[in-house]
């Protein structure tokens, strides 16, 4: 009777073993790394879908087709018998995307991650450009801009810093499925500027975030950021090669790169003056300000309906969507400043924060 029950209690046993061992392989997930040249088509193809069935994934309306992809990403692959499924993560936004091929059948949707965030600490000293700096320590282009993101308001140049200068900032890693995806978010930096250690620290907001500290609120610029997430992709630059037509040509303004939709916001109150659509600049809004200054907002994917000629608006309110218009390689607005019938560097004459996080800033700065 004994030999008997322990027979079947070793039964149980492999059976629950086995069951436990094709569940886990069920749920196994490999992280691949994105590469040069890669996109959502020749992911699709690599992971063995059809045309038909690339096709599918591409015609499923869940803003796939804006996902945006670097080196610095990664994506996970689950593959059993008859099964196929893909998580795509976008590497400046926190959209995600869930890819299924079974039996034939294919499913694209977004989805909710369930990140494991931890932070990493780097510490460095400046010798040479900061990207030079940076990237030996974490192999990342998406973190090493993003500090000098940080510092845009501060440094008209990061070839001034000292050589030597000690910086340090701490990032996010997150995990999805116990596999590292993706850089998140640098949380807070530090860099020694004229001898003296300047800290940031990155402040969320319901609609963006920004870098800040407390003399960034004593700042006397008139104007305030046009959008919600300050991300710099080129600065004014008088003497700039133009990345579509290969000439010299002057970029007279500051591109904040964001996702297509994205709010544009009126950086100080000013009157419509002009705003339609032109082959260089695309959907584009021109605002008048007092004495006689000027802003411009050009490669908009929505200009707002209330715009018109004449219109009055306050800092802050939204008069359009970020998009990609006119010469342009990817999504970003382009924010111009006339001053005396002169155009100028914005960065000298904006606030590193839009006029809807004012308060919020100012109540931080007043709570420490």
């Amino acid at each position: 009777m004994n030999q008997h029950l322990a027979r079947i209690i070793c039964t149980v046993i492999l059976v629950v073993t086995y069951y436990q061992s094709v569940h886990a392989n069920a749920n196994n997930f490999t992280a691949k790394q994105i590469r040069t040249g890669d996109n959502l088509i020749n992911i699709l193809r690599a992971n063995g879908f059809t045309p038909r069935e690339r096709e599918a994934v591409l015609s499923a309306d869940v803003g796939l087709r804006r996902l945006f992809l670097t080196l610095d990403t990664r994506y996970l692959v689950r593959k059993s018998a008859g099964e196929v499924e893909l998580r795509m993560f976008d590497s400046q936004t926190s959209d995600a995307f869930r890819i299924v091929k079974k039996n034939g059948k294919v499913q694209a949707g977004q989805y909710n991650p369930k990140f494991k965030t931890t932070a990493l600490r780097i510490d460095g000293k400046v010798h040479g450009s900061i990207l030079g700096s940076i990237l030996p320590k974490l192999p990342s282009n998406w973190v090493a801009t993003r500090f000098m993101d940080a510092y845009a308001f501060d440094l008209k140049s990061f070839r001034k810093l000292r050589r030597g200068a000690p910086f340090w900032f701490t990032v996010e890693k997150k995990y999805e499925e116990g596999q590292f995806v993706k850089y998140g978010e640098i949380l807070q930096t530090s860099l020694e500027i004229d001898g003296e250690p300047v800290r940031k620290k990155f402040v969320k907001s319901q609609y963006g975030g920004v870098f800040f500290n407390d003399q960034d609120l004593q700042e006397k610029r008139s104007f305030y950021a046009p959008v919600n997430y300050i991300k710099i992709a080129s600065k004014f630059q008088p003497n700039r090669l133009h990345p579509i037509t290969r000439r010299k040509v002057p970029h007279l303004g500051v591109d904040f790169e964001l996702p297509i939709g994205e709010p544009v916001l009126a950086a100080r109150k000013g009157i419509v003056v002009r705003y339609g659509h032109n082959r260089a600049a695309g959907n584009y809004i021109v605002l008048r300000h007092a004495h006689g200054v000027e802003s411009a907002y050009n490669h908009l994917y929505k200009i707002d309906r209330r715009i018109k000629q004449g219109l009055t608006v306050a800092p802050g309110d939204k008069i359009a969507e970020v998009g990609c218009t006119g010469y342009c390689t990817r999504a970003h607005l382009h924010f111009a400043i006339k001053l005396n019938g002169r155009m100028v560097d914005p960065l000298n004459y904006i606030k590193p924060y839009p006029k809807n996080m004012h308060q919020v800033l100012a109540s931080q700065v007043a709570k420490n």
